[in-house]
């Protein structure tokens, strides 16, 4: 009987609980000074984007056959995004804050980091997506003409699988953040006019976060038809 996986499902729990208490949201003290809050608002997101990837890395290492660093790499790159996510919402986070401008700049600088980690994730899935279509195609043709075997097809069927589950999932935290700036954007816009600049800054972070929801989709939707082509 084999110890291995059980002993990797202790490791990431063992991991997670000890990491996630530093991802809680921080409580907010009267007689703390507005700089206080805000740097441990930013000491708090860094904490559960590192968080995150380690646990990501954890998961992606533990699950699956192949190459261990690569599945660690794409478990700490879907765990970076997954940090900027955990446990907060909207209104827990401006309650950590002594007045509203605290809390916009907070939100922006969370938009723009957001941002440019699912951009860049966005970015390798895309240059992965060719490649896996690539060899897709090549190996179904490989397939059909009696030169490759049904395992070979099957398991990269199933790597297919593992990124499109990786592309589902940036998408899925993609429209949460989208639906939390909306929200953030409203309000401003609301209290402060269309003309406030940080009503125009979090605008932009909305533009900026449809085109990241697009490019998600996009990824989504081509490993769904690369997968949908290797049934067997």
């Amino acid at each position: 009987m084999s110890f291995r996986h059980p002993i990797k499902t202790f490791l990431i729990l063992l991991v997670s609980t000890a990491l996630l208490p530093g991802c809680a949201t921080v409580p907010n003290d009267d007689t703390a000074s507005s700089d206080q809050q805000t740097s441990d608002q930013q000491q708090t997101a860094t904490e559960g984007a590192v968080a995150g990837a380690l646990i990501g890395a954890l998961i992606g290492a533990a699950t699956g056959g192949g190459n261990k660093a690569a599945r660690a790499l794409v478990g700490a790159a879907a765990g970076g995004l997954i940090g900027y996510a955990v446990g907060s919402s909207v209104a827990e986070r401006k309650a950590q804050y002594a007045n509203e401008e605290d809390f916009l700049v907070a939100e922006i600088a969370r938009n723009r980091d957001f941002i440019a980690e699912a951009t860049d994730q966005n970015r390798e899935l895309a240059y992965e997506i060719a490649q896996l279509d690539e060899q897709s195609q090549r190996l179904a043709q490989e397939y059909r003409a009696g030169r490759a075997t049904r395992e070979r097809l099957v398991e990269q069927k199933a790597s297919v699988e593992k990124q499109l589950a990786r592309a589902q999932e940036i998408s899925r935290l993609t429209e949460r953040q989208l639906a939390d700036t909306r929200e953030v954007q409203q309000e401003t816009q609301q209290k402060r006019g269309p003309d406030d600049r940080y009503t125009q800054q979090i605008q932009t972070d909305l533009v900026q976060l449809k085109d990241t929801r697009e490019q998600s989709d996009q990824n989504v939707v081509k490993l769904q038809k690369i997968y949908d082509s290797m049934s067997i």
